[in-house]
């Protein structure tokens, strides 16, 4: 089979191609698909929770629990300290906990609430960020939880002497991860970059298939080089230069002698 330039990347970017379509197609359809009955799809608004979720992104809501509220549930709450009708918060704490902390002291290494006694791990916090910009040290009323956001340097909560904690009844929903929203984002995104390699493909091959037909036209403008003519005198043969021999052709008056049987000339004697 004839080798073409690019004829390999351009196979490449069109399976490429084909496959960016085929997973935003897919993204499409997953995100058409409706999440279960008891969840609500509302916005998360402003920065306060970064790095967990981040302004304007999708977020699920649904009822409390019947068991209440757990440490660590991100919730739609609301606070006193908030201009917005509802504003999400995560559950630090709840009622009957301790909650401390000192930003003049490490716990292990490293700036850590301490809740009850014990340092608490929290994993949603951005790594180089302090837990929280003030000390308190509170103890959460029966009925009570102690809410705080995930960008603890750039918002309000229940850390400030001025807020404390919240009545749980003040909780309004419970913002729950719906799996399929944050495939639909990664797959938006996978099928895009796809799309995007697929087009670099398509182009190179394009350029070097461009290369290649301008090589061939400039080929075949230059004309092939005419074949030697021999020389007049030149001969293929021994003495080159000379002329071969002609035959006498016999004249009118010359007598020929007859040809006998089997092409024997008879001379006369």
């Amino acid at each position: 089979m004839e080798h073409r330039p690019g004829r390999r990347r351009g196979i490449a970017a069109i399976v490429l191609l084909v496959l960016g379509a085929v997973i935003l197609g897919g993204v499409t359809v997953a995100k058409a698909v409706n999440p279960p009955s008891r969840y609500t799809e509302g916005k998360a608004v402003g920065w306060t929770m970064t790095p967990t979720y981040t302004n304007g992104e999708s977020i699920y809501l649904e009822p409390v629990a019947k068991g209440g509220l757990r440490r660590g549930d991100v919730v739609l709450a609301s606070v006193p300290w908030s201009l917005q009708k509802t504003q999400m918060n995560r559950v630090v704490a709840v009622g009957g906990d301790r909650i401390q902390y000192k930003p003049s002291s490490k716990v292990a290494g490293q700036y850590r609430l301490v809740l009850n006694g014990t340092p608490l791990d929290e994993p949603y916090l951005e790594q180089w960020k302090n837990p929280s910009a003030v000390a308190f040290n509170v103890k959460v009323p029966k009925g009570y939880v102690f809410l705080m956001a995930d960008n603890r340097m750039n918002s309000d909560g229940s850390q400030y002497a001025n807020n404390g904690p919240v009545p749980a009844d003040r909780v309004t929903a419970t913002v729950v991860a719906y799996p399929m929203a944050k495939l639909a984002v990664w797959g938006q995104l996978a099928g895009a970059l796809v799309l995007l390699l697929g087009g670099v493909l398509a182009g190179v091959a394009r350029r070097a298939r461009g290369r290649a037909g301008r090589a061939a036209a400039g080929t075949a403008a230059i004309p092939a080089p005419a074949a030697a003519q021999p020389e007049p005198g030149e001969g293929g043969g021994e003495g080159a230069g000379e002329q071969a021999p002609v035959a006498a052709q016999p004249g009118p008056g010359d007598a020929q002698a007859p040809v006998g049987p089997g092409g024997r000339a008879d001379v006369p004697s």
